[in-house]
């Protein structure tokens, strides 16, 4: 199941010829700069070298060992993205960056990560805009278009974090106001799947849907709730198993991965979805101290930033390991993933329509027109992306997922060649 570059963290190998020379770029905004931070100087280290050459670059830098929280507990498919990326920035450092950990958000709750990354606690951790949306405008404008790409388990993972990241290095907003709040953005996005409605009876028409109580995650998602007739509440995550059970609500907003990991499809295993048109997906981001970057040598902070690429390939693998689990769960509860009916897509595509021109005359971005212009370009040119990759498993369906995974992952370097070469690397430490 393991690819070449959780084995070993290989180098890159040779750009991919058109697939992701262009970036997107909004109006009257750059990139990659950023107001506030900087580094302790240094070599600079080209994009693509091999470990030895980050080892050489750090073998005078002061020894530092950061302070990073997990989502997940130790050694779980969730908090494998964490664990595989400290150990590949240990060893590509030749030790001289290490990692303390606390696991399952115990040094700070979801909602308090960047109070700890500010105040010195944590020094890199997982922020999610959602939660705190008066910290996070701009974050929160960008997390208002997450309901673009393709919907089923392959397509959704690669299409949706390249539309992200492209929309995140097209605009300083984002970066700015996470430095004013005392925090740098590593990684502007990453999810685990597509957000759909896990409910404890069928239901993928308006009619069916109308008057159940669903546990919702987002302003957004709360809009498109009641464009379907569905009563939106408020319910953290680990309390949805005992809702769905007691019969509080009668279904959840939950992506393959929380409710795999939240035990509730056998309470709730009828599940629907549109292939063409998502529900709003909020999204996790990892940042870092803003303090400590600026101590980081520039070859460190480089480093740090390259091998992104290892955490975002155990987020996926663990993403689709969920994904088996969960759609084997659905089946074992004699549930099943049903394409929603018409009305119901149309309901769907009216709210975001509403969304996307509200995004379009925000303030909490310099441009939110160009913003979402942007949005729709990026999903049109990722959706080609992907199926110029010739990734194995591009439009697999939920049902034919399981036989799919049971393969093994492909191996994603060409997909990660293409983010280096375009959004990621706009954004990358120079």
């Amino acid at each position: 199941m393991l690819t070449g570059l959780r084995k070993g963290w290989r180098s890159r190998g040779a750009a991919l010829a058109g697939l992701a020379a262009a970036t997107l770029a909004l109006t009257a905004c750059s990139g990659s700069s950023a107001t506030e931070e900087t580094n302790a100087g240094g070599s600079s280290i080209e994009y693509g070298a091999d470990r030895s050459a980050y080892v050489e670059a750090l073998a005078d830098m002061e020894p530092v060992t950061l302070a990073i929280q997990s989502t997940g507990p130790k050694g779980s498919a969730t908090g494998r993205r964490f664990e595989d990326y400290a150990a590949a920035v240990e060893e590509w450092s030749g030790g001289k960056i290490t990692f303390e950990f606390t696991y399952s958000n115990g040094m700070a709750p979801p909602n308090e990560v960047h109070l700890a990354l500010a105040d010195g606690r944590l020094d890199i951790g997982s922020v999610m805009p959602a939660l705190v949306p008066d910290d996070l405008p701009a974050a929160n404008a960008l997390g208002d278009l997450s309901h673009l790409g393709r919907q089923t388990p392959v397509d959704w993972m690669l299409q949706w974090h390249g539309i992200m990241l492209d929309l995140a290095a097209a605009t300083d907003d984002v970066d700015r106001e996470y430095e004013k709040h005392g925090m740098k953005l590593l990684l502007p996005a990453f999810g685990s799947g597509a957000y759909m409605p896990y409910c404890t009876d069928p239901g993928a028409s308006t009619d069916e849907l109308s008057g159940r109580g669903v546990a919702s995650q987002s302003k957004v998602q709360n809009r498109e709730a009641e464009a379907l007739g569905l009563t939106p509440t408020s319910i953290s995550y680990a309390e949805m198993f005992e809702g769905l059970q007691r019969g509080v609500i009668d279904c959840a907003f939950s992506t393959v991965t929380g409710a795999a990991l939240g035990g509730f499809i056998p309470a709730a295993p009828h599940v629907a979805y549109a292939e063409e048109e998502g529900f709003n997906a909020p999204a996790g981001t990892i940042a870092i101290s803003l303090a400590r970057w600026n101590e980081l040598p520039l070859a460190a902070q480089q480093l740090m930033y390259d091998r992104l690429d290892v955490l975002l390939q155990a987020n996926f693998e663990g993403a689709w390991e969920n994904t088996a689990a969960a759609v084997g769960a659905v089946l074992d509860a004699d549930g099943a993933l049903t394409p929603f009916d018409a009305d119901v897509v149309e309901r769907l595509a009216d709210v975001h329509a509403a969304v996307e021109e509200e995004v379009a005359g925000t303030d909490a971005v310099t441009d939110g027109e160009a913003l979402v212009d942007a949005a729709r370009e990026a999903e049109t040119e990722w959706a080609g992306r992907i199926d110029a990759l010739g990734i194995d498993g591009v439009g697999t369906s939920y049902e034919d997922f399981p036989a799919w995974y049971a393969q093994g992952v492909p191996d994603l370097q060409p997909y990660f060649d293409a983010l280096w070469d375009g959004a990621m690397g706009d954004r990358r430490p120079s």
